[in-house]
């Protein structure tokens, strides 16, 4: 499985240049530093994703820069389109995982079990488009363009602390 750099290389040159940009402008709360830099329990994470997504430049920046914070938790990507191929995963079970998963970007906790967290959008944005499902469109928008980053890490950051 692919880490983040070898990640970046799942695309163009511009969609990984778009994807470090994002990354390189990710500015993480002192909360957040402070309570992932505090687990001291090893979290095992996958992440299907890829760099043209406007959806997983947004996650995969966010996720990864906090998980960078704490070198417990380790970090695997890999590509939809190698979801197919065996030997980019750990186990029958996790890949058949990943496949049914289908949407990207999508993340597991593989510490236990092959367990989905996030499928396509982050809950509190499912929430807002099914309670304003005349503003999905916008929604949509406004959270690629980056204007829900504060929710973005507060729901990873659960995600990570549970």
């Amino acid at each position: 499985m692919a880490h983040f750099y070898e990640y970046l290389e799942f695309s163009s040159d511009e969609d990984r240049e778009n994807q470090l940009d994002v990354y390189v402008g990710i500015e993480l709360s002192p909360e957040t530093e402070s309570k992932v830099k505090a687990l001291n329990v090893t979290g095992d994470w996958l992440v299907m994703a890829e760099p043209y997504c406007p959806d997983c430049v947004e996650i995969v920046a966010y996720f990864q820069r906090i998980t960078k914070l704490n070198p417990n938790i380790k970090v695997k990507y890999v590509s939809r389109k190698d979801n197919k191929e065996r030997k980019h995963f750990d186990s029958d079970e996790q890949q058949q995982a990943v496949i049914a998963a289908q949407k990207i970007p999508s993340i597991f906790d593989i510490h236990n079990k092959t367990e989905l967290v996030l499928n396509e959008f982050p809950a509190f944005l499912k929430a807002k488009m099914e309670a304003n499902p005349e503003k999905f469109d916008e929604l949509k928008a406004d959270f690629r363009m980056g204007k829900f980053g504060k929710e973005v890490e507060a729901e990873l950051v659960e995600i990570l602390t549970k």
